[in-house]
């Protein structure tokens, strides 16, 4: 099973639970997809999407309320997901996901 399809995280930041839709995708050795979220202005394209095996890693470009890159990496089971999402200078936050 692939991580092809689409995904919900959520993100346990301190101003609490993020979430963030991701429809994703493994061409020629790289990760390539959408997201989108609830409550913030971001790009729609992910960033530096790459996938070895069940690790992932991507980048996703925020506007508001804060404007920064975060950087999710993330191990896959199945359909889920578990890992950080690193949102600029902010320090590390745990990640779930799950197929949806």
């Amino acid at each position: 099973m692939s991580a092809d399809g689409s995904w919900e995280f959520t993100i346990d930041s301190p101003i609490g639970k993020q979430s963030l839709w991701v429809e994703m995708k493994a061409e020629d050795g790289k990760l390539v997809g959408t997201c989108r979220a609830d409550g913030q202005v971001i790009d729609p394209d992910i960033i530096d999407g790459k996938i070895d095996g069940d690790l992932l890693s991507f980048k996703v470009k925020s506007h508001k309320p804060v404007p920064l890159k975060m950087t999710l990496t993330l191990t896959r089971n199945g359909d889920s997901m578990s890992g950080k999402a690193k949102p600029g200078m902010f320090g590390t936050f745990p990640v779930t996901g799950k197929r949806v």
